[in-house]
């Protein structure tokens, strides 16, 4: 085999291992890639032991270096903070807890009431409530508003 093909076959491979980044191929790519690369370090051998040599001395920077691209890739790099408008809890509706609303759609048993005039998703402790039935809220769990109707 000559040399440009060894070569062309070297790049090839680490291309298709690049394209493993952008294409999610369940590994597929990443073993052709992978296949390839031997393969051609194999006829690199065959053909001269430096060429064989500079090739895994390539290897062993260019795939980790594209390891660390296809992770920063695919990780979150903006910030989700509450000045963008992002809040991951509702721990800022502590003030609801024994406030007073009305059932906005049957609680079976999640829905949504209105309190203080503003619509909120919620849940019950387990039973179902009426639509217009007055509740209050009980507690607050993580993101979740749970409610109970109001005794009279």
């Amino acid at each position: 085999m000559s040399i440009e093909i060894i070569v062309i076959v070297y790049f090839a491979a680490l291309a298709i291992l690049v394209l493993e980044v952008f294409v999610p191929s369940g590994g597929v790519l990443a073993v052709l890639g992978g296949l390839g690369l031997a393969i051609s370090i194999y006829y690199g051998f065959r053909e001269s032991i430096f060429l064989g040599i500079g090739q895994i001395l390539a290897s062993i920077i260019a795939v980790p270096l594209m390891f660390l691209y296809g992770l920063r890739k695919m990780t979150l790099n903006k910030e989700l903070d509450t000045k963008e408008g992002f809040h991951s809890d509702k721990s800022g509706m502590a003030y609801l807890i024994d406030k007073q609303g009305v059932a906005l759609t049957p609680l079976r048993p999640s829905g949504a009431v209105i309190i203080d005039g503003k619509r909120f998703d919620v849940v019950t402790e387990g039973e179902m409530i009426d639509k217009d039935t007055p509740v209050k809220v009980a507690k607050i769990e993580g993101a979740r508003i749970i409610v109970k109707t109001v005794q009279k």
